[in-house]
């Protein structure tokens, strides 16, 4: 019997429609990878005598501890800081950089005349002349001649810088000192004043006096820079350090003065690792975790002192938890309990507390017990009820979450038993634990012994949610709608809700009340827009347009939807799967209608790429190649897209449909050479082969079909049909003998379309060559043993009718044709060629 389905009457538009299959599959789940969601598409099809089931929605969910009860305590540095004796330790190593930063003030003259025209001559000249000789290198004749200078006037103090300078040339330091202090003392001129007050300080200064030193720096800095500011409003390291000589800077000045200098002393790194520490200590009570992280970073890095660099490595772990990094948090943490300082200070134990938190964060429950046993364990552990309360509770929600309900029970058990704060919780914990032993009747018990014991608890929104819930999951529907209405009239600010309205639509929907489940989904999306349950619900609202067959509202609906809380990014996405779930399901015309709607409220959509392959292969499907080949070449001009290998092989098929195998040979040369593609080489070779036969190119097609044969990972398909093309060729060159031979290899190659077409190729020969016998032998081989392939079984039963024909058979020839035009269904050849041969029998 011919199957009812429409079967091509080319071979090489089986490959291509095998292709297509293929490339969607593909495509679609290549996308999947990379953006999981939660459902699979239903059926278009509903059994409506069973109960219906969404895929999207979260039907039995996997508990998990309620974390909005899980807040761990925050603790605060200790900013007990001996500030002074910092300050004056940083103040030294300022001075120390400035003055290794900076040479002695030399002496000079002008402009001193221009300022004092009525000095005494004598002083004048001496002091004129002598600097000339100093500046000459003649120090003996300079010193000679600037000692002369009378102590009257600034000419005189400038003449002492001189003479200091001279003793340093002759290695007297102590000469230089008193020369410097005494014209640090004078006030004739205050900026040759503090010249005195520099050199003088810079001499105590490599005279190992830099404490002493710091008195007369500060007072040159007073003198020298109290009428300047950082230029253009920008620090540099002069006015860092000006900052910190003064008195007016701050940890963080501290940090970028040492900073300025890449080759520091010891002295300097340890200062630099207090300095360090202590402003990421400010940061992190100021709650700018993200810089403390930077500063205990850097502290670290200079662990001069090893206690601190260990409280260094706490505190950055407690900053990565606020910042939410608990990964990262959970490694410093274990990194600090095992240095060997980290013992010394008073925060070890909390660390077990602290990393036991964050692994509970990010769902390590079995690392999350360890350190909270261990931190209940220590002396700690029980000073601070609340903490100890808190760890108990973590500790029962670490062993539910890893279903040791036993020791679960244990912990919840101990707060009960001492009436803790959590108690209801703890109550609350146990009554889920037992839903989860599936002992529901204790559960219920439970869960009300919490409202009834503890009616203000925090708890009662959950358990008003719970309850009727375990009547949904038990199939007690009208009790769970009747439930979960009070608990959202009771409790409409919980967090519950959303996921409450998901279940009574989901109810709704299964008691086939589309018009009610619609409302409520949509509810759902419109007044929950940022939850998860909203995700949900456009799924379920899309099943059920699309399950009515119903794609143009379900995509006036998703593409039309401003829902207030969604980014701009959430809205486009949401356009975006109504094309994709319409693709999904082969609705290909109204898939092209969706990527239209979403084009043009996106102009510039972010799934551009996507959207381009899925409208693509979408109008080849409803038979517009032309306006698919638009799409898809825009996607093959980036080579960078993860569409290209398939858009690829999408044209080259789209090019084989139209006939243009020239075109298909350029982009199935891509494919073959591309070391990237090689899944789809074999394709590519394949179809090179049928090109190149199809432009009567038997050479190149030869060279292919040995290809094929050669190629170890071909599959008999693609070896049966090199066999098949290199018989066609050897026909087209009359060559039979060789032709007979392909053909039968071919024929051996499985059960391909290629294998059922040589084997019926077999048969024609045989009916040419008027061996009717054989020919209705390797028809009937056809047609019982490629029962899949309908198109060759139903062209071997046409060729079966011919031999009864000339076989004289009229009646069985005519019987067979009209049992072909009977069941066959199609646009292809097969029919007309049926009614020609009856008519003609009829003749």
């Amino acid at each position: 019997m011919v199957a009812k389905r429409k079967i091509d009457n080319n071979y090489k538009k089986y490959i291509l429609t095998g292709v297509f299959s293929t490339l969607i599959l593909v495509g679609y789940a290549q996308e999947e990878k990379k953006q999981p969601q939660k459902n699979e598409q239903a059926s278009a099809q509903v059994d409506r005598t069973q109960p219906r089931v969404m895929d999207s929605i979260e039907v039995v969910r996997e508990y998990r501890p309620i974390l909005a009860d899980a807040v761990k305590i925050r603790r605060t540095p200790d900013m007990k800081i001996d500030r002074a004796t910092l300050a004056q330790e940083l103040r030294e190593i300022a001075a120390s950089m400035y003055f290794a930063r900076n040479n002695y003030k030399q002496p000079y003259h002008s402009p001193l005349p221009q300022r004092y025209p009525n000095a005494s001559r004598d002083n004048i000249d001496n002091n004129r002349i002598g600097i000339i000789a100093y500046l000459a290198g003649e120090y003996e004749r300079a010193a000679s001649i600037l000692s002369k200078v009378q102590p009257t006037d600034a000419f005189y103090q400038s003449s002492l810088i001189g003479l200091g300078n001279i003793a340093l040339k002759n290695g007297d330091k102590q000469a230089a000192l008193a020369a410097f202090q005494k014209a640090a003392q004078l006030n004739y001129d205050q900026e040759v004043k503090a010249d005195g007050l520099f050199n003088y300080g810079k001499i105590l200064y490599e005279l190992d006096s830099v404490r002493d030193a710091l008195q007369p720096l500060q007072e040159y800095i007073a003198l020298n820079f109290k009428d300047q500011s950082s230029e253009q409003g920008k620090e540099t390291t002069e006015s860092r350090i000006t900052q910190v000589l003064t008195g007016t800077s701050n940890f963080q000045a501290g940090v970028y003065l040492l900073e300025s200098f890449k080759n520091r002393e010891e002295k300097a790194e340890m200062i630099y690792q207090k300095v360090t520490y202590y402003r990421g200590m400010e940061f992190y009570n100021e709650r700018a975790f993200e810089n403390s992280i930077s500063m205990f970073m850097r502290s670290e890095k200079v662990p001069f002192d090893p206690e601190m660099a260990a409280l260094a490595t706490y505190w950055k772990a407690e900053a990565m938890y606020e910042v939410r990094k608990y990964g990262e948090a959970v490694d410093n943490f274990s990194k600090f309990l095992q240095l060997p300082a980290a013992r010394n200070t008073t925060v070890y134990n909390y660390a077990n507390y602290a990393l036991a938190y964050a692994a509970f964060r990010i769902n390590r429950y079995n690392v999350a017990a360890q350190y909270f046993e261990r931190f209940l364990a220590s002396e700690e552990g029980s000073l601070d009820k609340k903490i100890r309360h808190d760890v108990i509770a973590r500790l029962g929600d670490s062993y539910l979450s890893t279903r040791n309900y036993g020791r679960a029970n244990e912990y919840y058990s101990r707060l009960i038993k001492e009436k803790a704060p959590n108690e209801d919780y703890a109550l609350f914990q146990q009554g889920i634990i037992k839903g989860l032993q599936g002992d529901n009747e204790g559960k219920l018990n439970t869960l009300r012994a919490v409202v009834e014991q503890f009616p203000n608890s925090n708890y009662a929104d959950d358990v008003a949610f719970e309850i009727p819930y375990l009547s949904f999951t038990t199939g007690d529907y009208e009790s769970a709608i009747s439930g979960l209405q009070q608990m959202i009239k009771r409790y409409p600010r919980s967090s519950y809700v959303p996921r409450a309205l998901m279940t009574i639509g989901l109810v709704q929907y299964n008691n086939n009340d589309n018009e009610a489940a619609m409302a409520t989904f949509q509810k759902v999306v419109e007044e929950y827009s940022t939850t998860s349950e909203a995700a949900q619900a456009m799924l379920s609202i899309e099943n059920i347009y699309l399950d009515q067959g119903d794609a143009t509202s379900y995509i006036h609906y998703a593409t039309s939807n401003n829902i207030a809380d969604l980014s701009v990014s959430e809205q486009d996405n949401l356009a975006f799967q109504a094309g994709r779930t319409l693709f999904a399901r082969g609705q290909y015309g109204p898939a092209v209608e969706a990527i239209n709607a979403y084009f043009d409220k996106f102009p510039k959509p972010r799934q551009e790429k996507h959207a381009r392959y899925i409208r693509g292969v979408s109008l080849y499907h409803t038979g517009h190649p032309r306006e698919a080949l638009h799409d898809l070449n825009i996607i093959l001009n980036d080579w960078t897209s993860q569409y290209t290998e398939q858009t690829l092989m999408t044209v080259a098929a789209l090019y084989l449909s139209l006939k243009e195998y020239n075109e298909a040979i350029v982009h199935l040369k891509k494919l073959e050479l591309n070391s990237d593609y090689k899944k789809n080489y074999g394709y590519a070779v394949t179809n090179l082969m049928i090109c190149y036969y199809e432009l009567g190119d038997f050479e190149q097609m030869e060279n292919y079909v040995e290809l094929i044969k050669n190629y170890d990972k071909a599959s008999e398909a693609e070896i049966a049909t090199a066999h098949l093309y290199s018989a066609k060729a050897s026909l087209a060159k009359e060559d039979k003998a060789t032709a007979m031979k392909e053909l039968n290899l071919a024929a051996l190659k499985g059960k391909s379309a290629a294998s059922a077409e040589a084997r019926y190729r077999v048969a024609m020969m045989q009916y040419e060559n008027k061996e009717y016998s054989k020919a209705q032998k390797s028809a009937f081989d056809v047609i019982e043993n490629m029962d899949e392939q309908d198109y060759w079984v139903a062209k071997s039963f046409i060729l079966l009718a011919d031999t009864y024909a000339r076989k004289g058979d009229a009646v069985q020839a005519r019987s067979t044709l009209e049992s072909v035009i009977e069941n066959y269904e199609g646009d292809d050849d097969i029919i007309p060629t049926a009614k020609a041969r009856l008519q003609k029998l009829k003749k």
